[in-house]
C-alpha cells in the first residue's frame, strides 16, 4: 500500500489549476503496518505568479521555491518509485484528481492509481463520525499521536496518515455512505459575473471563530450588490470551507474560505467568490457530503431581532 499526499497552490491569476508543490508518500504492507519506504519531492512553482493563503503557510514553501525539480521531473521520479504497487490511499478524496489535472496541464500521462481509498472517510466511520470530514491534525490529536512533525508537509502528512491507519479495519476502508443518506446539492446560479475581490479574514484564535466572524459571513450578490449572509459552512476540504448565500433575484452563489493555521496558533484566511465551474461543483459536493458548521451567534441574533420586532408592533 502507498499512502500519498500533495501540497499545492491555487494562485489568484484566474488559472484554475491547483499546482502541486510537493509530493509525499510512504509505502507499507497494509493498514497499521510499519513504514517500509518514503518518497518526497519539492517542486519549483511554475504556473501561478502568487500564492494563496494556504500555500503561503506551507512550512516548506522556501524549499519548493528553491527546488531544481519541475513537475515533469518530480512525476517521473514518483512514477518510478511507485513501481508495480496497486493499492493507494490518501487523507481525503481529492489527491488523485489533483494529480490528474496537473498531468493534463503538462501534457503528461498520469500514473494509473486505480481506486484511491479515502482514509479520512474511513476514519470518520471508525470514530462514529460518519459523513464528517475530520481534519488530519484533529484525528492525530484524537488518537493521542505525538505531533512530532509539522502539518501541511506532504511527506509528514502521509506519515501521520500511515500511523492513523492502525485505528482502521478493512471494513472501515470499504465503508461507503448509503445512497439514502445522500442529499441533493442545491443548484447554484449560472449567471456570469465580473471577477470579485478577495477579502482577508483574521487572525482569529480558532477556525470556528473565523468561520463565524462577520467578515467571513458577510457577502454581496456579484450582480446587484445586495448584502447577504452565509449562515453555515461545509468542510473542511483540505484547507477550504464552502458556504452559500442566496440573492432573491439572482439565485445562489458560493463563498469559499481558505483557512490556514499560523505558527502562533492563530487562524487566518482569504475569502473568494469563484465562478461556478465543474471543478468547483465537485469540491462543493465533497464538502456538502459532511455535516454543516452553523455560524455561531446567528441564531441568537435572529431571535433578538424577532423580539425587537414584536416589542415595536
Amino acid at each position: 500500500m502507498i499512502i500519498l499526499d500533495f501540497e499545492w497552490n491555487r494562485g489568484y491569476d484566474g488559472k484554475p489549476l491547483d499546482e502541486i508543490l510537493q509530493i509525499g508518500a510512504v509505502r507499507l504492507a497494509g493498514l497499521g503496518a510499519p513504514i517500509d519506504d518514503t518518497f518526497n519531492a519539492y517542486i519549483r512553482p511554475a504556473v501561478h505568479k502568487s500564492f494563496d493563503p494556504g500555500a503561503k503557510a506551507l512550512p516548506e514553501l522556501a524549499e519548493c521555491r528553491a527546488s531544481n525539480l519541475d513537475f515533469p521531473a518530480a512525476l517521473a521520479a514518483f512514477t518510478a518509485w511507485i513501481g508495480d504497487e496497486t493499492v493507494f490511499a490518501s487523507w481525503g478524496g481529492g489527491d488523485a484528481d489533483t494529480l490528474a489535472r496537473n498531468c493534463a496541464h503538462w501534457g503528461l500521462p498520469c500514473p494509473d492509481l486505480g481506486q484511491v481509498y479515502d482514509l479520512q472517510r474511513a476514519f470518520g466511520h471508525a470514530a462514529g463520525a460518519e459523513g464528517r470530514q475530520v481534519a488530519l491534525w484533529r484525528a492525530v490529536e484524537y488518537c493521542g499521536i505525538p505531533d512530532c512533525f509539522s502539518f501541511h508537509n506532504a511527506l509528514y502528512d502521509a506519515v501521520y496518515t500511515a500511523v492513523l491507519s492502525r485505528w482502521l479495519t478493512e471494513e472501515d476502508l470499504l465503508w461507503q455512505p448509503s445512497k439514502a443518506a445522500a442529499r441533493k446539492l442545491p443548484a447554484l446560479s449560472r449567471l456570469a459575473f465580473q471577477p470579485q475581490p478577495r477579502t482577508r479574514v483574521g487572525p482569529f484564535p480558532s477556525a470556528r471563530a473565523a468561520l463565524s466572524s462577520r467578515t467571513a459571513r458577510r457577502a454581496a450578490c456579484p450582480l446587484c450588490g445586495r448584502t447577504l449572509w452565509v449562515q453555515e459552512w461545509y468542510g473542511p476540504l483540505g484547507q477550504r470551507y464552502y458556504g452559500r448565500f442566496r440573492c432573491p433575484e439572482h439565485g445562489r452563489f458560493l463563498r469559499r474560505l481558505t483557512l490556514s493555521r499560523l505558527e502562533d496558533g492563530q487562524w487566518r484566511g482569504r475569502l473568494a467568490l469563484p465562478p461556478v465551474t465543474e471543478e468547483l461543483e465537485r469540491e462543493y459536493q465533497a464538502a456538502w457530503s459532511g455535516k454543516p458548521l452553523p455560524c455561531r451567534g446567528t441564531r441568537r441574533r435572529r431571535r433578538r431581532g424577532r423580539a425587537r420586532a414584536a416589542q415595536s408592533s
